[in-house]
């Protein structure tokens, strides 16, 4: 025997009815999506009703990108909001951001004139100007597109913007009602707001959306156009704008309304290109670093020398200055094994010293000769190259000469040539004669008989008797033998 169904009641079925009534598919994907090609709307009604299949198949013509809006019910507030000052980032001035922030504070004294309670919309408020103030920071970093699509994936923020445009929408109305109440039939201004603009949930129509131009984008110089994908006859989108009053038109925010839902649409002049990559070049030398440990054993033979080190500026295989590290730690001295006794010259006018001189490549040159016996100054770039030539060596103590002018090679300049360095198979003999009592008789003068390049002078009686002769303190006339 089949058991009788459950009769349901007056009541429940009421019930259930209002439940069905009620209910909202759960509704997902991010409040405000990246740019995508139009393209893809195409494709989307490619199964479609014949008229939208037209319709979406020209769109990408005009229209080259769009951005997709959740189709919460607040589509429509959330695209002009994000399309306001996404026009303001690409205008390129921070400046201009924090103009549009002291405008909408001003804003308020319509709050106020309108009836509504301040405090019951200052966090609101607040949530738009610190944004901005955030943009105009941004805008200056290059990172303003970042700092927008943060705040606008924030559903606390968003909601916040929104309530506040509702809230300014509302206020403007009211103050205004003489520009909206012909457009109302049998119901007055602040029923009007109270039933399609003040709710959350109410989505924004025509007339809402032409006050909200009024109060938001008009004085910013930007437009509205609203592209309507309907059954309505033609090949394309029906398109209403919404243009400045002063009709100067800084900027246009497109939208494309399909039944019940808005979302934002780009032609190709509003997608900014995108930013030109830098062109870097790296030049890098490989083995430009060596180990001075290892360096440190090839001190003793100087052929073992990098051949870099010649090309550096300044480098020399002579050491400088007493100060400076000794040959025995493996300074810049290669040439000399230990501490040898050397005259050094202050550094405006150095000694002359036989040069080594770079030829079309640098490179070092070999002397067999004794190491200490050799000096060599750091290479200079002349017009001529210069031979090598040695000198006998005999240690003498170490001994401070008086600077001397560095000769000149060239047979152009103020100083006349040496024939010692001009000629490389001649070498000294004799030095320069001094006349000091001390020099006369050091080893050092060439007419000592310990000098190796020993020259007697040869006596000259006019050098040695003048016309008015010294006196000594004797009265008696100076002589000299």
């Amino acid at each position: 025997m089949a058991t009788p169904a459950p009769q349901i009641t007056d009541e429940e079925l009421a019930q259930m009815q209002q439940a069905s009534a009620e209910w909202q598919p759960e509704i997902e994907g991010p409040l405000v999506g990246q740019r995508q090609s139009t393209s893809n709307i195409t494709a989307e009604y490619a199964r479609a009703d014949p008229v939208y299949q037209i319709k979406t198949a020209a769109l990408p013509q005009k229209y080259s990108h769009y951005r997709t809006v959740r189709g919460d019910g607040r589509c429509g507030w959330r695209a002009i909001a994000f399309g306001y000052l996404e026009r303001l980032l690409y205008i390129g001035d921070s400046g201009r951001i924090l103009m549009e922030e002291a405008r909408l504070r001003s804003l308020n004294n319509v709050v106020a004139q309108s009836g509504m309670e301040m405090f019951l919309i200052e966090d609101f408020a607040d949530e738009w100007f610190q944004l901005m103030r955030t943009l105009s920071v941004a805008v200056d970093q290059g990172s303003g597109d970042e700092v927008l699509a943060e705040a606008f994936a924030d559903e606390n923020v968003q909601n916040c913007l929104i309530t506040h445009l509702r809230t300014l929408t509302t206020a403007w109305m009211l103050t205004r009602s003489e520009n909206y109440l012909g457009y109302m039939v049998g119901q007055t201004v602040k029923q009007y707001t109270d039933e399609h603009i003040t709710p959350h949930g109410a989505e924004i129509d025509h007339l809402g959306m032409s006050a909200l131009q009024d109060l938001l984008l008009n004085p910013a110089g930007f437009a509205l156009e609203v592209m309507y994908l309907d059954r309505s006859e033609g090949n394309e989108a029906n398109m209403h704008r919404f243009d400045p009053l002063n009709g100067i038109t800084e900027a246009t925010i497109r939208l494309l309304y399909r039944p019940g839902h808005y979302d934002l649409l780009y032609k190709l002049e509003d997608v900014p290109p995108p930013p030109t990559p830098i062109a870097t070049y790296l030049q890098f030398s490989s083995s430009l670093y060596h180990d001075p440990a290892q360096l440190s054993s090839q001190c003793a033979d100087f052929q073992d020398i990098p051949d870099f080190i010649t090309t550096i500026p300044g480098m020399s295989f002579a050491q400088p200055h007493p100060g400076w590290m000794t040959s025995n730690r493996c300074g810049i001295d290669f040439l000399t094994p230990g501490i040898s006794h050397q005259t050094y010259a202050p550094p405006v006018a150095p000694t002359p010293q036989p040069q080594i001189q770079p030829h079309a490549v640098i490179q070092p040159q070999y002397v067999p000769t004794t190491p200490s016996s050799l000096s060599v100054t750091p290479p200079e770039h002349h017009t001529h190259g210069l031979a090598i030539r040695t000198v006998p060596h005999v240690n003498y103590p170490a001994m401070h000469a008086p600077p001397m002018q560095p000769p000149s090679f060239s047979s152009d300049g103020p100083f006349r040539p040496s024939m010692w360095e001009r000629y490389p198979h001649v070498q000294a003999t004799s030095g320069s004669t001094f006349r000091t009592s001390i020099m006369r008789n050091s080893h050092f003068n060439t007419a000592h008989f310990l000098n190796a390049d020993f020259q007697p002078e040869e006596w000259k009686p006019d050098d040695e008797y003048e016309t008015t002769a010294p006196i000594n303190n004797k009265g008696r006339h100076k002589s000299f033998g």
